[in-house]
């Protein structure tokens, strides 16, 4: 397992490299210069020159990514905001943390929710709760995340004064854009966790568990819940990894200082270096949560686990002992 862990660890570093240069390239080869957006659309064009040139904005494509390579895997310095002057690093340390909150919270109220009402929705096929189950996953699929957003703060801080309308001041400032988060994952978890345990609950080795004896409890928990969990983790570590990504509409109707508002306000104000940032903090998280989820499979299936520890328990091949004449074999 140790060394599955290092090699997957090792493969986050061409999935980060790639992103940068796809968006770098993509920020090189754009019609707007950050110097028009910070010099104004009346600026001169020599004014414009001598604004890029401080930039290092007109130096050729290959020294610019190469310049911030260096700087970030040496320095780990990526860059400086063009419009706030601010390392972009110190932009992001500033918010990623409330965006954490707000994300893993989030995904937490749709586990809590999700998986209950997915397993009840599966062992009471065709009843009450397998409608409940399904009309709360259409519900959350179909509702807008813009439109639920102003709903909850139409109906908690307007109408029921329970939260404020924005910021995060107070815990209460949590409430709404955690849930506002939560709603598409309890849809998804609620359809996959149902699905999956419709697909192994008349499975062959359930029918041996039951036909052995054993409880109608231990058979779900044991035999039909952890063979279905598979396909529910992975859209768990989805989730995960998507934590910081998930708030860029909350953030912004809520008025929050989170990555994802920062990453629609330099993306509008064509502050590429900040964006750039943004991205790369997210796709390191989103690899994270996948290296992670594959990590938790050897812990659900053993099959699995086999496949990553096989030949650790054999014994090494010894020598022929040699006997002597006359000495018993």
């Amino acid at each position: 397992m140790l060394r599955y862990t290092f090699h997957r660890t090792l493969q986050l570093i061409p999935v980060l490299i790639g992103v940068v240069v796809i968006v770098f390239t993509i920020n090189y080869f754009s019609d707007v210069s950050p110097a028009n957006v910070i010099c104004g659309e009346f600026a001169t064009p020599e004014v414009l020159a001598a604004k890029e040139a401080e930039l290092g904005l007109d130096q050729p494509y290959l020294v610019q990514i190469g310049r911030y390579f260096y700087n970030l895997i040496f320095h780990g310095d990526m860059g400086r905001s063009y419009t706030k002057s601010v390392p972009v690093s110190q932009l992001i340390g500033e918010r990623i943390a409330t965006s954490a909150i707000i994300g893993l919270l989030g995904a937490v109220v749709s586990i809590l929710i999700g998986i209950p009402l997915g397993l009840l929705g599966a062992l009471k096929q065709n009843s009450a709760w397998d409608y409940l189950s399904t009309t709360v996953s259409i519900i959350c699929t179909a509702i807008p995340g813009f439109w639920l957003a102003l709903l909850l703060m139409l109906v908690f801080s307007v109408q029921l004064k329970i939260t404020p309308v924005t910021g995060v001041a107070t815990w209460r400032g949590y409430i709404n854009p955690i849930l506002c988060s939560a709603f598409p994952g309890i849809a998804l978890l609620a359809r996959m966790t149902r699905s999956s345990i419709l697909e192994n609950i008349n499975a062959d080795f359930v029918k041996t568990a039951r036909a052995k004896g054993l409880p109608e409890r231990k058979v779900v928990v044991r035999h039909v819940v952890r063979n279905s969990l598979i396909p529910v983790v992975t859209v768990i570590g989805s989730m995960l990894g998507h934590c910081i990504t998930n708030g860029v509409v909350s953030e912004s109707i809520f008025n929050i200082s989170g990555v994802g508002s920062l990453m629609n306000t330099s993306i509008t104000g064509k502050d590429y270096i900040t964006t750039q940032g943004c991205v790369l903090v997210c796709a390191f998280m989103i690899a994270l949560g996948n290296m992670l989820t594959d990590l938790f499979y050897a812990v659900i299936d053993p099959r699995i686990k086999a496949q990553y520890t096989r030949g650790a328990g054999r014994p090494k091949n010894r020598k022929p002992s040699v006997h002597r004449k006359g000495e018993a074999a």
